[in-house]
């Protein structure tokens, strides 16, 4: 560590003698309104904003209206955001919002939900966020690296990052990289009970490892206004986790070693038509991932089983969109896309046990998902409003390649979006808005597979090859009031062939117990959600936040029929202060009250974390120290029949984070033009 800052401050060092900037962040800016609002959602301008001092892109986000972020992801209006931009680059990795000091950041558009041109399975909205131009120079970037201590494993995460954009006469390249080595210590207890059942057990899992990533994409602007680009990115990890589980009588422990890796390469072409704006746009992109698994179940330090494991996947897809201005009230916009997909799972070198279940069959998933769309935008009179359609069709191939086995499963929809708002008020600082989609949710290729996964020596999870694709229908109303300040929103969806995430008993170890996805034939909730946006003084701004959800159950699990209405609360309270001589920080705070669904019930979690920073040589420089000094960690009830499953983290929360920042620009002032990857490709998991 102690060498990586060397190296770290080498570099800073001969950037500050090279760059020969002057970032002036401290300038005054004048913003008439910072939010403007459309049928869509809205756009606000973060130039100059106290909220962005002092603090990496991902926090900045979690203080706009309507955005809560808890866990690694980020929701819109209680529903998971879909996709995140940043100039043009979508994110796979939000860890690269992690290099981006919120006051790079020039404004951010919010998306509520998305549109027809987007994949029908991807219901929540988007969030897309455009970095400030330099005021002198053709490129800007940071550089930082960041060393993190728990209460449970001492240091644990280390490691350094830096992003930079740069343009030459018409070429525009944007680099994200980070580089570290991972470490966590998680230690939990368990309670197996039961009419014949009562076991108590600890359990102990830790992790170490090494990750890198990169994204360079690169825009070449030509003469006749059309642009070329490409992007490619490169991730790569190497965990080794291990757990160890003891009963009192028995020591159970798993240990592995995984290699991931991850590629993904787009090429783009954009050509103007004629004279009105119309533009045509071409993407293709490819994505591979790789990963080789080896695993080893240990009975009081016996061998019992072993596996290794080795997955294969490939993405392709093809895309095409018109966008027609018609007139300056109306906007259209045609396309269509094509995905492919094909993974292969290979076990080999298999150890067989009766106690630990293992997989031995090789499989080849195979999927094709073709998309059409038409959609429309503009306003008449106050009222601005978006509406689309497209078409969808998901076709699965899932194949036994031990015994030549092969089914397919077909399905497709049609899904309409609509989304209306109208402005009122004094300076049309309020207004309403109204939203309707359909989804179609991506064959969940995760979740057929017949690979079984471990998370301890007593409970793991396996896929279900019949399942079929959900969908859902969503309504949405909403109120804002004085520019965003105080937002009310409120939600209906209901959902067809939702998956849900059975827990059942092993019949060949009655200790053990595994997780199966099920298609529920039909789910409705209720969603009402509030916020207050304010800032009380010139060095405290806060949001205050609450949500809740009603659940009407009517589900037969197991031969027991769940017919209660379940409620599921969320509160938030952010705080940001700005303090003078380049003192600032902030205090969040979230608490979740414990709720159920069908036969699971999660207890109370809550979590106060926070930071402090200081910025010197004209805010260049930035020391931050994060930390997280109380909190409650999750405890999971699970029924399987008749039988219990109560899982409880009990590592402590405390933890310290280190940071050192050096932001640097240059050069001439320009626009950066990056490409982004289209690949769509989720993961259908039990999450506990």
């Amino acid at each position: 560590m102690k060498k990586s800052v060397l190296i770290l401050i080498a570099i800073i060092t001969w950037l500050s003698a090279a760059a020969q900037t002057e970032r002036r962040l401290n300038e005054v800016t004048v913003v008439a309104s910072r939010t403007t609002t459309d049928a869509e959602g809205y756009t606000t301008n973060l130039r100059g904003s106290d909220i962005t001092k002092g603090k990496p892109a991902v926090d900045v986000l979690g203080f706009l209206p309507n955005i809560s972020h808890k866990n690694g992801t980020f929701k819109i209006n209680g529903l998971a955001a879909s996709e995140i931009y940043v100039d043009g680059v979508k994110l796979s990795d939000l860890s690269e919002l992690d290099n981006i000091p919120g006051e790079m950041i020039d404004k951010v558009q919010v998306k509520y939900l998305a549109g027809a041109d987007h994949n029908a399975s991807l219901s929540g909205g988007s969030i897309m966020i455009t970095l400030r131009r330099p005021p002198e120079g053709g490129y800007y970037g940071s550089i930082s690296a960041n060393a993190d201590w728990y209460r449970s494993c001492d240091f644990g995460n280390a490691g350094i990052s830096g992003m930079i954009n740069y343009r030459y006469k018409g070429l525009s390249v944007y680099d994200n990289l980070y580089a570290g080595n991972t470490k966590f210590e998680e230690n939990s207890a368990q309670t197996l009970s039961g009419p014949d059942l009562h076991t108590f057990l600890t359990e102990t899992s830790k992790s170490h490892g090494f990750n890198f990533r990169n994204r360079l994409s690169l825009t070449q602007q030509l003469q006749s206004g059309a642009q070329l680009g490409g992007c490619y990115l490169i991730s790569i990890s190497s965990p080794r986790p291990s757990s160890v589980s003891y009963d009192g009588n028995t020591i159970s422990s798993i240990s592995s070693r995984e290699n991931t890796s991850l590629q993904e390469g787009t090429l783009m072409f954009m050509q103007p038509l004629g004279s009105r704006g119309t533009q045509l746009q071409l993407t293709a992109d490819y994505l591979n991932r790789h990963s080789n698994d080896n695993s080893c179940y240990f009975l009081d330090s016996e061998k019992a089983a072993a596996i290794k494991e080795t997955t294969n996947l490939n993405l392709w897809k093809f895309k095409a969109d018109i966008i027609y201005p018609h007139s300056r009230s109306l906007i259209w916009k045609f396309g269509a896309s094509a995905q492919f997909i094909s993974s292969h799972y290979t076990p080999a070198d298999i150890l067989k046990n009766d106690r630990f279940e293992t997989s031995d069959i090789p499989t080849k998933t195979s999927g094709f998902t073709p998309i059409v769309y038409a959609s429309a935008q503009g306003r008449i009179w106050k009222l601005k409003y978006s509406a689309g359609m497209n078409w969808q069709l998901n076709r699965i191939a899932y194949e036994d390649r031990s015994a030549n086995r092969k089914s397919t499963n077909t399905q497709w929809s049609m899904n309409p979006t609509v989304q209306v708002m109208m402005p009122f008020g004094p300076g049309m600082n309020h207004a309403l808005m109204m939203s309707y989609k359909r989804t179609l949710s991506d064959i969940p290729y995760t979740a057929i597979s017949s690979v079984i996964n471990w998370s301890d020596a007593y409970n793991y999870t396996v896929g279900n090859p019949d399942l079929k694709a959900q969908s859902a229908d969503i309504v949405m109303a909403g109120l804002s009031l004085l520019r965003n300040k105080i937002n009310i929103t409120a939600l209906y969806a209901v959902s067809h062939d939702r998956i849900y995430w059975q827990t059942l008993q092993s019949g060949e170890n009655p200790d053990v117990f595994y997780t199966m996805p099920l298609n529920i034939k039909s789910q409705g909730v209720w969603g009402f959600g509030a916020e207050w946006i304010e800032s009380p003084s010139r060095v405290w701004r806060f949001k205050l936040s609450g949500r809740v959800e009603i659940t009407p159950e009517n589900t037969m699990l197991d031969g027991i029929h769940y017919n209660k209405t379940r409620l599921k609360e969320y509160f938030y309270f952010n705080n940001n202060f700005r303090f003078g001589h380049g003192w600032g920080g902030m205090l969040n705070a979230n608490f979740e009250p414990t709720f159920r669904t069908l036969d699971r019930t999660y207890h109370a979690v809550y979590n106060v974390s926070g930071q402090i920073y200081r910025t010197f040589l004209n805010d260049n420089l930035q020391i931050a120290l994060e930390f997280t000094p109380i909190g409650n960690r999750r405890k999971l009830d699970r029924y399987a029949g008749t039988n219990k499953v109560s899982y409880k983290y009990t590592t402590p929360v405390q933890y310290v984070g280190f940071s050192l920042t050096w932001n640097f620009s240059g050069g001439k002032s320009v626009n950066v033009d990056v490409v982004d990857g289209i690949q769509d490709y989720y993961e259908t998991k039990d999450n506990r």
